[in-house]
């Protein structure tokens, strides 16, 4: 069962900081007996965040894999779970795509809970969010379990949400990104059409290291080829 708390007094301040939020998280985990909790903000669109913000307990090392293998652009649970008011039980996902399937396989290696519930949260003219709740137990106990966890973080998951907000607002686009001068620079030539031999030599470095500083930045920027990332970079500021 979750514990009785006092929802509305608890939300009444918003966070001051990212590190604060991911700290309550962390708490709130732990309070709740629940295996992991994650927040995602993906700005105005999903397709094509503006901003993106991940908050999560998961383990460090299967959230840098899943930004680079997949990132909610090619994670069919974000596109599914927003076309529906109602939340989306992860087994839905699991039992029908293929590819859903393969991120939970991956998921599990890194212990994560083999049930969840993910709530979308539809905030117009700011951004869509989704909360996730992680539950570990026997396939014939999450019927029952399932039901308390919608009833008690349904809420808790907007109310956070709502808290985030002021954090989300103050941050610019680009330090979500985070790239070093080498990578903006690189795909600053590669936004000129040079390829990465020509970049290489008007830098002075070898093509692999071109290569290596132009996979780092699609990582950043959750890319999937070059020419996405140099589409993103431009769209936000990142090169000119």
């Amino acid at each position: 069962m979750i514990p009785r708390f006092d929802l509305f007094n608890e939300a009444r301040q918003p966070f001051a900081s990212a590190r604060e939020s991911a700290e309550y998280l962390k708490r709130a985990r732990d309070r709740f007996s629940v295996q992991n909790l994650s927040y995602w903000f993906l700005g105005s669109s999903p397709q094509m965040p503006d901003r993106l913000t991940w908050l999560s307990t998961y383990d460090q090392e299967y959230m840098a894999v899943y930004m680079r293998e997949y990132s909610p652009l090619n994670d069919p649970v974000f596109d599914v779970c927003f076309r529906r008011l109602l939340p989306l039980d992860w087994h839905e996902m699991r039992d029908a795509d293929q590819q859903a399937q393969m991120i939970h396989q991956v998921a599990e290696q890194y212990g994560i809970g083999r049930h969840g519930i993910s709530f979308p949260i539809r905030d117009p003219g700011f951004g869509d969010a989704m909360f996730s709740v992680n539950f570990e137990c026997d396939d014939r106990q999450w019927d029952s379990l399932r039901h308390d966890l919608v009833n008690g973080f349904h809420l808790f998951a907007h109310f956070f949400h709502l808290r985030m907000k002021d954090v989300i607002s103050r941050r610019p686009v680009t330090s979500e990104f985070d790239l070093s001068p080498r990578e903006r620079e690189v795909l600053a030539w590669a936004a000129d059409g040079k390829t990465s031999w020509e970049t290489a030599q008007l830098l002075g470095v070898s093509e692999r290291a071109i290569r290596l500083y132009t996979e780092n930045a699609m990582n950043k920027l959750r890319a999937k080829t070059k020419t996405q990332a140099v589409a993103i970079a431009v769209k936000n500021d990142i090169i000119h």
